[in-house]
């Protein structure tokens, strides 16, 4: 069983050369703008703040690595 709870921010990309390498499988969080991909995020692991919301559309500029255990989540700015 996947413990949500002990989810961790890794890194913040803003440019290629950022980016994450990771040898875990990723599961990426992407859509338009404002619609909740953060704060869907913080629901499956059971956490008011590890990934940043906001009402103001675009709040996410970077892309965000959040280790999960056996894999990653990665909240994308759309």
């Amino acid at each position: 069983m996947i413990n949500f709870n002990k989810a961790e921010f890794i890194s913040a990309a803003g440019t290629s050369k950022q980016l994450h390498l990771s040898d875990k499988p990723e599961v990426i969080f992407s859509g338009r703008s404002n619609v909740g991909k953060s704060s869907l995020i913080n629901k499956l692991v059971n956490r008011k703040a590890l990934a940043r919301v906001s009402a103001t559309p675009g709040k996410t500029a970077t892309i965000n690595f959040l280790d999960v255990y056996k894999f990653c989540l990665v909240d994308l700015p759309c």
